[in-house]
Protein backbone atom coordinates (compact mmCIF):
# COMPACT_ATOMS: atom_id res chain seq x y z
CA UNK A 1 0.00 0.00 0.00
CA UNK A 2 2.83 2.46 0.86
CA UNK A 3 4.41 1.91 -2.57
CA UNK A 4 1.05 2.58 -4.21
CA UNK A 5 0.64 5.87 -2.31
CA UNK A 6 4.19 6.97 -3.15
CA UNK A 7 3.60 6.29 -6.84
CA UNK A 8 0.39 8.32 -6.88
CA UNK A 9 2.19 11.25 -5.22
CA UNK A 10 5.17 11.12 -7.61
CA UNK A 11 5.77 14.47 -9.27
CA UNK A 12 8.66 14.60 -11.75
CA UNK A 13 9.09 18.34 -11.07
CA UNK A 14 10.55 17.42 -7.67
CA UNK A 15 13.11 14.98 -9.13
CA UNK A 16 15.40 17.41 -10.97
CA UNK A 17 18.49 15.68 -9.62
CA UNK A 18 17.47 12.30 -11.04
CA UNK A 19 15.58 9.32 -9.74
CA UNK A 20 17.91 6.42 -10.53
CA UNK A 21 21.21 7.45 -8.91
CA UNK A 22 23.40 4.69 -7.54
CA UNK A 23 26.20 6.86 -6.10
CA UNK A 24 26.29 10.06 -4.05
CA UNK A 25 27.29 13.37 -5.61
CA UNK A 26 27.26 17.04 -4.68
CA UNK A 27 24.04 18.77 -5.76
CA UNK A 28 24.04 22.41 -4.58
CA UNK A 29 25.06 24.93 -1.97
CA UNK A 30 22.23 26.84 -0.28
CA UNK A 31 22.58 30.49 0.67
CA UNK A 32 19.90 32.86 1.94
CA UNK A 33 19.02 36.09 0.16
CA UNK A 34 17.08 39.20 1.11
CA UNK A 35 16.63 40.30 -2.51
CA UNK A 36 16.21 37.34 -4.86
CA UNK A 37 16.00 39.48 -8.01
CA UNK A 38 19.33 41.20 -7.21
CA UNK A 39 20.94 37.82 -6.50
CA UNK A 40 19.53 36.25 -9.66
CA UNK A 41 20.87 39.19 -11.69
CA UNK A 42 24.29 38.90 -10.00
CA UNK A 43 24.69 35.20 -10.77
CA UNK A 44 23.07 35.18 -14.23
CA UNK A 45 24.55 38.40 -15.64
CA UNK A 46 27.79 38.23 -13.68
CA UNK A 47 28.64 34.57 -14.23
CA UNK A 48 26.32 33.41 -16.99
CA UNK A 49 24.44 30.98 -14.76
CA UNK A 50 20.85 30.09 -15.62
CA UNK A 51 17.81 29.81 -13.38
CA UNK A 52 17.20 26.06 -13.38
CA UNK A 53 14.08 26.05 -11.23
CA UNK A 54 12.07 28.30 -8.98
CA UNK A 55 9.58 27.08 -6.42
CA UNK A 56 7.44 29.58 -4.49
CA UNK A 57 5.75 28.15 -1.41
CA UNK A 58 3.04 30.65 -0.55
CA UNK A 59 1.69 28.77 2.48
CA UNK A 60 5.16 28.68 4.07
CA UNK A 61 6.16 32.11 2.67
CA UNK A 62 9.49 31.20 1.08
CA UNK A 63 11.01 30.63 -2.34
CA UNK A 64 13.76 28.33 -3.58
CA UNK A 65 15.65 29.39 -6.70
CA UNK A 66 18.23 27.03 -8.20
CA UNK A 67 20.95 28.41 -10.47
CA UNK A 68 23.56 26.49 -12.44
CA UNK A 69 25.74 26.55 -15.54
CA UNK A 70 24.82 23.27 -17.17
CA UNK A 71 21.84 21.81 -15.40
CA UNK A 72 22.67 20.21 -12.09
CA UNK A 73 25.67 18.32 -13.45
CA UNK A 74 28.10 21.16 -12.75
CA UNK A 75 26.90 21.95 -9.23
CA UNK A 76 24.29 24.54 -8.41
CA UNK A 77 23.45 27.32 -5.99
CA UNK A 78 20.14 27.33 -4.16
CA UNK A 79 18.96 30.79 -3.18
CA UNK A 80 16.49 30.63 -0.32
CA UNK A 81 14.27 33.66 0.06
CA UNK A 82 12.18 33.91 3.23
CA UNK A 83 9.49 36.41 2.30
CA UNK A 84 9.13 37.96 5.75
CA UNK A 85 12.86 38.30 6.53
CA UNK A 86 13.86 41.96 6.73
CA UNK A 87 17.11 41.86 8.71
CA UNK A 88 20.34 40.87 6.96
CA UNK A 89 21.50 37.33 7.63
CA UNK A 90 24.71 36.66 9.50
CA UNK A 91 27.11 34.36 7.72
CA UNK A 92 28.43 32.75 10.86
CA UNK A 93 31.99 31.83 11.64
CA UNK A 94 31.90 28.46 9.88
CA UNK A 95 30.99 29.52 6.34
CA UNK A 96 33.97 30.43 4.17
CA UNK A 97 33.10 31.20 0.56
CA UNK A 98 31.87 29.83 -2.76
CA UNK A 99 34.44 29.00 -5.43
CA UNK A 100 33.87 29.87 -9.09
CA UNK A 101 36.16 29.08 -12.00
CA UNK A 102 36.29 31.86 -14.60
CA UNK A 103 38.38 32.03 -17.79
CA UNK A 104 39.68 35.55 -17.04
CA UNK A 105 39.68 36.80 -13.44
CA UNK A 106 40.37 40.42 -14.43
CA UNK A 107 37.44 40.50 -16.87
CA UNK A 108 35.14 38.75 -14.38
CA UNK A 109 35.98 41.24 -11.63
CA UNK A 110 35.34 44.17 -13.99
CA UNK A 111 31.98 42.70 -15.03
CA UNK A 112 30.88 41.95 -11.47
CA UNK A 113 32.07 45.33 -10.21
CA UNK A 114 29.94 46.99 -12.91
CA UNK A 115 26.98 45.07 -11.42
CA UNK A 116 27.77 46.59 -8.02
CA UNK A 117 29.82 43.80 -6.48
CA UNK A 118 32.31 44.67 -3.78
CA UNK A 119 35.84 43.41 -4.43
CA UNK A 120 37.63 42.80 -1.13
CA UNK A 121 40.58 41.08 -2.86
CA UNK A 122 41.68 42.39 -6.26
CA UNK A 123 43.05 39.93 -8.84
CA UNK A 124 46.44 38.55 -7.86
CA UNK A 125 48.62 35.47 -8.06
CA UNK A 126 49.45 33.78 -4.78
CA UNK A 127 52.76 32.55 -6.25
CA UNK A 128 54.47 33.13 -9.59
CA UNK A 129 52.96 30.95 -12.33
CA UNK A 130 49.76 30.23 -10.39
CA UNK A 131 46.33 31.17 -11.74
CA UNK A 132 45.03 34.61 -10.86
CA UNK A 133 42.45 34.71 -8.08
CA UNK A 134 40.23 37.36 -6.50
CA UNK A 135 37.34 37.64 -4.06
CA UNK A 136 34.05 39.40 -4.76
CA UNK A 137 30.87 39.69 -2.70
CA UNK A 138 27.34 39.01 -3.93
CA UNK A 139 24.41 41.31 -3.02
CA UNK A 140 23.98 39.55 0.35
CA UNK A 141 27.68 39.79 1.21
CA UNK A 142 28.63 36.17 0.48
CA UNK A 143 32.25 35.94 -0.56
CA UNK A 144 33.05 34.24 -3.85
CA UNK A 145 36.58 33.23 -4.75
CA UNK A 146 37.24 33.58 -8.46
CA UNK A 147 39.95 31.29 -9.82
CA UNK A 148 41.24 31.73 -13.35
CA UNK A 149 40.72 28.60 -15.45
CA UNK A 150 42.39 29.75 -18.69
CA UNK A 151 46.18 30.24 -18.75
CA UNK A 152 46.03 32.39 -21.89
CA UNK A 153 43.69 35.07 -20.55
Amino acid sequence: MADDVAEKEFNPAYWSWGQDATAPRSLFTMIRTLDPEASIRFYTEGFGMKVLERHDFESARFSLIFLGFDGYGSGAIELTYNWDQTEPYTHGSGFGHLGMGVPDVHAAVAKLEALGAKVPTRPKQMVAGAPFMAFVQDPDGYRIELIQTNRNS
